[in-house]
């Protein structure tokens, strides 16, 4: 999709400047301080980021609608994918740029591969198609407005405008989305549906970057909000201490958030026609806790929305058993039509973190997850694949330990160079197709991609037999430097398999 922007569309004045909170996440970054200096991938070519020029000088606007600012006004044409296929989850823009003395051993400096610039450089190194959860410069509410009526806007203006890369905004809260303002503390005043608050964030939001964002994720993960208050639930305790001061003695049942999310939806339609609604991620666990279908029966209808959105991280066997169940309730609920998003998925190459997977992980069982989890969602119908995540965290203490394509210093794991070789060779892609009717431990993919080149990957134990009309291969672990090296093969040759993945071409 080529978007064209017209002038009429930004009106021209200054924004306010508030400084960012600190951030909580599920991956907290390294404690020590870093150097600048940073390795480059291996064959980058030099890119021209779509970002914007850096903030300058910013005043005091009126308390009404502040729209974009001058200097960070975008190109006027966007050359964003027509359809997205393959990106990043959790980007952490500007993470070092202010001291948290929340964090234990954290430090204050301007660290140059986490602006813009640089990250911007590296995902379209990586050809990805789009970014989600950008946290500084993410459109949740506590960022945008941590204080009631005091806005801040300068972060998102330079990243969301990026003019080659879809960015798909959270709203509200990362978990535990709501209606309630960021700034209650107190229970009673919990809000279950849009009242002035949250309808003056969103028309904020709307009327600014409605021209810069098709895709609306309506919250992150909301069935936390069962699960926290569930005793019986094995994640109670992480969801219960993550709850907002403002959390409701009775909670906020499934279907109340249906209603909530229906009405931001339309919210978002009436003033966007164009708004493509994303549910919020949720986990495959809460397909059995029928949280899905608690929130259509909320809403009463499932026609506010267009994309079912979910999150998996545990290993890529049990996704295989879990991922058809997905479409029994998509089809039991009559929405088996809409387009299915894995917006969350990744592993760990620690092979001391044994929560989630334990194969036991490795940089070798990382990049062989790029492809197993990958491959697997788009052939049982998932349209757009996110990797979790693209710069990760440490410490033997962070069960989120690296996740990342990049280490938390900067410098490239291996599983980077696997993604980037994924999608080199693989997208976009036409079709990606598990091949039926082979040996009980042989996972074989047939991708065609956009241009009909069909390519094979496969794994598992046994052997295999190359097939008609391939003529090279290679594992999609990397030598040393980041490089490749491709085989010749000949067509019937027999192919012991091991769980790392090869690519066939």
């Amino acid at each position: 999709m080529i978007r064209f922007i017209t002038l009429l569309t930004v009106t021209l004045l200054l924004t306010i400047s508030c400084s960012d909170g600190s951030d909580a996440d599920p991956a907290q970054v390294a404690t020590s301080a870093q150097t600048a200096t940073v390795p480059q991938p291996t064959h980058a070519p030099a890119q021209t980021s779509g970002a914007v020029a850096p903030a300058g000088t910013t005043t005091t606007a009126t308390p009404t609608e502040p729209p974009l600012r001058l200097d960070v006004l975008p190109p006027l044409e966007f050359a964003r994918p027509e359809k997205l296929q393959v990106g990043l989850n959790f980007i952490r823009f500007y993470w070092h740029d202010e001291t948290d003395l929340s964090q234990e051993g954290s430090v204050a400096s301007r660290m140059d591969y986490v602006q813009p610039e640089a990250i911007f450089g590296d995902l379209m190194d990586l050809r990805v198609h789009a970014f989600r959860q950008f946290i500084k410069a993410d459109l949740l509410w506590d960022k945008i407005e941590p204080h009631d009526d005091q806005w801040d806007f300068s972060r998102a203006d330079e990243v969301i405008t990026n003019a080659n890369l879809e960015p798909i905004a959270t709203l509200f809260r990362l978990q535990y989305a709501s209606p309630t303002p960021p700034w209650t503390v107190r229970s009673e005043d919990f809000q279950r549906t849009l009242g002035p608050d949250a309808e003056d964030y969103l028309r904020r939001l709307v009327g600014r970057y409605g021209e810069y964002i098709t895709y609306w994720e309506l919250g992150n993960e909301m069935d936390y909000w069962t699960v926290a208050y569930d005793p019986s639930s094995p994640a109670y305790k992480r969801a219960e201490s993550k709850l907002p001061a403002y959390s409701p003695a009775d909670g906020f049942s499934p279907q109340d958030q249906g209603v909530f999310l229906k009405q931001v939806a339309e919210f978002i339609r009436e003033r966007d026609p164009d708004a493509v609604i994303v549910l919020p991620g949720f986990t495959l666990a809460a397909i059995a806790d029928d949280w899905l279908e608690e929130v259509i029966k909320g809403a009463g209808t499932s026609d506010w929305f267009d994309v079912v959105n979910y999150h998996f991280y545990g290993s890529w066997e049990r996704h295989k058993e879990l991922r058809p169940k997905l479409d029994e309730k998509l089809k039991e609920l009559g929405i088996d039509s809409k387009s299915v998003w894995l917006t969350e998925t990744g592993s760990t190459s620690s092979p001391t973190l044994k929560v989630r997977t334990n194969y036991p992980n490795s940089d070798e069982s990382q990049c062989a997850d790029v492809f197993r989890r990958i491959i697997q969602g788009y052939a049982f119908g998932d349209e757009f694949v996110a990797w979790h995540t693209y710069i990760g965290s440490t410490g033997e203490g962070n069960d989120w330990r690296d996740y990342g394509l990049r280490n938390p210093d900067g410098s490239f794991k291996p599983s980077y160079y696997a993604f980037r070789l994924l999608v080199e060779e693989l997208i976009p892609f036409e079709t990606v197709e598990m091949i039926s009717g082979m040996p009980e431990f042989t996972n074989l993919y047939l991708i065609t991609t956009r241009g009909g080149v069909r390519k094979y990957v496969v794994w598992g134990r046994g052997t295999f037999e190359i097939p008609t009309g391939m003529r090279e291969l290679t594992s999609v672990f990397p030598n040393d430097d980041g490089s490749f090296d491709w085989e010749d093969v000949r067509e019937g040759t027999i192919l012991e398999l091991f769980d790392l993945p090869v690519l066939l071409r």
